[in-house]
Formats: structure tokens, sequence, C-alpha cells
């Protein structure tokens, strides 16, 4: 490709992320559709990239994407709003990926006779959804700063079991007999604990010398350097890198207030500290928002890059509408079941929720690695999670049009004062 038209295509890229952002607020058109069109456009529809280029650093770019959107999730997450919304957000975590991942693996089972392995693949792979995309989505809904917290969380939570499901299952159908109900609860178990603990020690450790760091040159890389550390070493360490990074962007974003409400404490030890040192500055932050945009960009036009139209068979749609309408019925199961225990959910309209069922990278990572494992062919599930993934997404979009139309700001104050406990 020439140098020029490359560079081009980088600028248009990045202009049309810019103008997606401001189209949405005039047109209610959420801009990850406009992206991923961009991408199909660009690769399978007129083949001015090649999609098969792609498919090697899929997990790498979709790696890194996810892990500096999760990053600037925590960081914009209120502490308090966290702690009071995490027993909703995990019982709808739980709800919406248990419900999904059956819904699926029965559908697999009756109508399309597979067997209970292979379908319950099909369960885990498409049980979770994707914060990757729903994330950035939700700063931009006119929702309550509590309802944002509770569906960030349950993105989270739904991603690591769909991660952990899978390669456990993989790991049992290794080794028959080996794995246990017991053994695979403490799994879970264990990895959250090492994420969590991570998450702490090393939140605690960086948040003391950021009043320092982040009025440094360069303040911003060394902490982006070590974050993709710390990802990596939750990875190493058997722990759920997603928790981890999550949560450390959630202690670095509330550290000056969580040294202020622990002056009191200190004080009665006989010891001070400064809680200037434990304030991120704004530059920082604005540097993260400006890469996270950059990068968030490119990866809605890069999953656009991965679809191959010529798979979409008759049967292939089918079965992804029907999956989608799994998808649909158990996330109105799974609200209606927790909303009565949700001041937040109580007092939010239905359809802000009911739109959060996209799939991701993640989705088509999990596949990857099933297809490398050798317990299903590639025919059809590679076709099918593409297809997923695309329809999952035009849906949101559709469900986030028309609840933007419905809804302003002041819907957005009434929901605030109703969604206090």
């Amino acid at each position: 490709m020439d140098v020029s038209l490359f560079a081009a295509l980088i600028g248009g890229i990045i202009v049309l992320g810019v103008l997606g952002d401001f189209l949405f607020a005039k047109t209610k058109i959420p801009s990850p559709v406009m992206l991923m069109l961009a991408g199909i456009l660009l690769g399978p529809a007129t083949n001015i990239l090649q999609s098969d280029l792609f498919f090697g650093i899929a997990p790498y770019f979709g790696t890194i994407a996810l892990i500096l959107i999760l990053f600037e999730g925590g960081l914009d997450l209120e502490f308090d709003l966290v702690i009071r919304q995490f027993s909703s957000a995990l019982l709808l975590g739980f709800l919406s990926f248990g419900l999904g991942a059956a819904g699926v693996t029965a559908f697999c089972l009756i109508l399309l006779q597979m067997d209970i392995s292979e379908a319950l693949l099909y369960g885990f792979i498409f049980g979770g959804t994707s914060p990757a995309i729903i994330l950035p989505v939700l700063p931009r809904l006119s929702i309550s700063k509590n309802l944002r917290t509770l569906l960030t969380l349950e993105a989270v939570i739904s991603e690591v079991l769909t991660v952990i499901s899978v390669i456990v299952y993989l790991n049992i159908l290794d080794e028959p007999g080996r794995h246990e109900g017991a053994s695979i609860l403490t799994h879970i178990f264990a990895s959250i604990g090492i994420s969590i603990l991570l998450a702490l020690l090393c939140g605690l450790v960086w948040s003391r010398f950021m009043g320092f760091f982040s009025k440094q040159n360069l303040a911003y890389m060394l902490t982006l350097g070590f974050v993709l550390l710390l990802y990596t070493l939750t990875d190493v360490l058997g722990g759920e890198p997603v928790i981890t990074i999550l949560a450390f962007g959630i202690l670095l974003g509330n550290s000056k207030i969580l040294a202020t409400k622990s002056q009191s404490v200190l004080a009665r030890l006989n010891s001070t500290i400064n809680v200037e040192n434990f304030e991120i500055d704004e530059v920082v932050k604005k540097i993260n928002a400006e890469l996270v945009f950059l990068i968030r960009t490119f990866f809605f036009v890069f999953i656009g890059l991965l679809f191959d139209f010529t798979l979409f068979t008759q049967d292939v749609l089918l079965t992804a509408v029907a999956i989608l309408a799994v998808f649909f019925v158990t996330r109105v199961i799974t609200v209606n079941l927790v909303r009565p225990l949700s001041p937040s959910l109580r007092s939010a309209h239905v359809s802000s929720t009911l739109a959060l069922i996209p799939r991701g990278l993640a989705t088509a990572v999990m596949a990857f690695i099933v297809l490398d494992s050798g317990v299903i062919t590639p025919d059809p599930l590679l076709p099918v999670v593409f297809a997923v993934i695309l329809a999952s997404n035009l849906l949101m979009s559709g469900f986030v049009y028309y609840y933007q139309s419905l809804h302003s700001g002041t819907a957005v104050e009434e929901e605030e004062k109703n969604a206090l406990p």
C-alpha cells in the first residue's frame, strides 16, 4: 500500500472517530457502529485492506484495547458507588452470564443436535458481554452514575466468567476426572482473590507516589508501562487481569479520597500523610483519555476488518438470530429478577439495560482458543461468532438510539435522586 494512502486512512479513521462522538450527541447513533461499518467497508466490502492480515494480531490488539478501556473505566468510577453497587453487580453479572450460557447451550442441544460438550462450549463462548464495547458507550448514555457503575461492574464480571468457564472446561475435556465441581469453584475464587489482592497492593504502592510521579515528564508513560506489566503479572500468577486492571484504575482514580478518609485513622496512630501526594494530575488523565480514544477508535474499525461475509450462509444467519433471541430473553429475565433488589435498576428505563448485550473481540478470542484445542471444528463456529458480534452491536445501537431519544439530562438527575439507597 502507498504510504500516502496509508497516512490518509489513519487520519480518516481518527477524524471519523471524533465525528462519531459528535454525531452521537446529535443523532443518538453510537459511534462503535459507524466505526465497525467503516472497517467492513475498508476490509471485506472493498478489500482495500486484506482482512486475513489482521487475524494474527487480533488477540494482541484486542488485549491492549481492553486494558486501556478498563483502566479508563476504573479511573472514572467513584469508590463509594462501587462499594454500594457491588453486590447487585455481582448478582446481575452471574445471572446474566449463567442464563445466557444456559440458553445458548439448550438451543444448541435441542435444535442444532450438538453433543453436550460442544453445546456447553458454545454456551460459555457466547455467555458473557463485552466490556470493551459497553464501557465506551456508558458515559454517553443519559443514565445515573449509580446505574453506570452497576453496568460497568456487571460487564467486567460477565467477561471474566466467560474466560474462566471456557479455559476450565477445556481443561476438563483435556483431563477428564481430574476436575470436580469443588475444584472449579476453588479455581474461580482463587483467581478473583489473586486479582483483587494484586490490585490492592499495587494500587496502594503506586497511588502513594502518584503526587510526585504525575508532575514529572513522561509520568503517563510510566503509569501505562506499569499497567501493562500488572496485567501480565496477574495472568502469570493465575488471576484475572481484567479484574486487576479495573480495580487498579478505581484505586488510582479515588486515591486522594481514600487517603483523606484514612487521615483520621492514621491520626490515632500518631502518623500523618499528605493527601496531595495521592492525587493524579489532570494532565495524566487527559493524556489517558486521548490515548484511549485513539485505541478505542481503531479497535472498532479493527472488528469490522475481521468480518468475512462469504461465510455467512443462511444456516449461520439463522443460528445467529436464534442466539440473539436467547440473549434478549435472558436479559429481560435477568433484569427483572435483579430489579427488586437494586434501586438503580428500579429507577432506570428498561431499554437502558436491555441494550447492553453486545459480544465483542473477547468472544472471538475465546472461539479461537477453542478451535486451537481441536475440540470442535471452525465451521460453523467462527462465522456464527462474527455474525453474532455484528448483529448484537447493531441491536445495542437500536436500543441506545431509542433510549437516548426518550431521555434527557433531567431524566438523569431524577434517576440519581431515586437511585440513592
